[in-house]
């Protein structure tokens, strides 16, 4: 319930209204979640711009079918520690950004039918050094999603976007995804 505050003639007269949400109290209804996931990862030699994993489902995402969601951090554990930036891809249906399906191959002319599917996508590049292992973080980064209208959820992949790397295990890294889910 909001307030509505009406002046006229100099009188001042306020009245609740049932239904009628605040936008402070529409935020407020919105739940900040952490969804975490291992894809499954190339094991072959990754160049520039090949894909280091294919569309992973993240299941159940959304609160309901067609919702939406405010992807707010990245965070990356690399236990291989090769560090590479790279693009994670967001997208509202199960599919590959390169055609053959295999990661480790390149995005090229033949992969026309993804677009579509895409949602944004966000550049990780930042990463902390552990030694035998790195950690890569990107905040506020403010990209609006929406699940396609048949299901909750989403997918992502991820695109190599620096030198070129290869993951010793097919589950080296893992994501947590921070959001604000309606």
């Amino acid at each position: 319930m909001s307030e509505l505050t009406i002046t006229n003639a100099g009188t001042t007269v306020t009245q609740d209204r049932p239904g009628m949400g605040s936008n402070n109290n529409r935020l407020n209804e919105m739940k900040t979640k952490v969804f975490s996931v291992t894809p499954t990862t190339t094991t072959a030699a990754c160049a520039t711009d090949d894909v280091i994993f294919q569309a992973k489902g993240l299941v159940d995402f959304m609160s309901e079918k067609g919702g939406t969601a405010i992807i707010q951090s990245i965070t990356i554990l690399d236990d291989d520690n090769e560090g590479a930036t790279m693009d994670i891809v967001f997208m509202d249906t199960d599919g590959a950004l390169d055609a053959t399906g295999a990661a480790g191959t390149p995005i090229d002319a033949a992969d026309g039918a993804v677009p579509e599917a895409i949602l944004g996508f966000v550049t990780v590049s930042n990463y902390f050094d552990g030694v035998a292992w790195k950690v890569a973080q990107k905040d506020n980064i403010g990209l609006a999603i929406k699940s396609a209208d048949t299901t909750r959820n989403i997918w992502i992949s991820a695109v190599n976007r620096g030198s070129a790397v290869t993951y010793t295990a097919d589950d080296d890294l893992k994501l947590k995804i921070g959001y604000i889910q309606d």
